[in-house]
């Protein structure tokens, strides 16, 4: 049996430009969502991280706040 497809001169075929093009976007979407977690939990979600710091409160406001003055 003869593969169908491959003309002369290598071009690709439309199925397997279509998963390409379906694997790339899996692959990008599974680096954002992954990007997305690390930061949400290694970087927001650590109070002494200095990122999360700087544009917070400084620890007498954060422990005022939680007091309810």
């Amino acid at each position: 049996m003869t593969k169908p497809g491959r003309s002369s001169g290598g071009q690709f075929t439309k199925r397997e430009i279509v998963l390409f093009v379906f694997v790339m976007l899996v692959a990008t979407f599974v680096t954002v969502e992954g990007t997305l977690f690390v930061v949400k939990t290694l970087v927001i979600g650590n109070p002494n991280n200095p990122l999360t710091k700087t544009g917070g409160l400084s620890p007498f406001q954060d422990r005022e706040m939680r007091k309810g003055k």
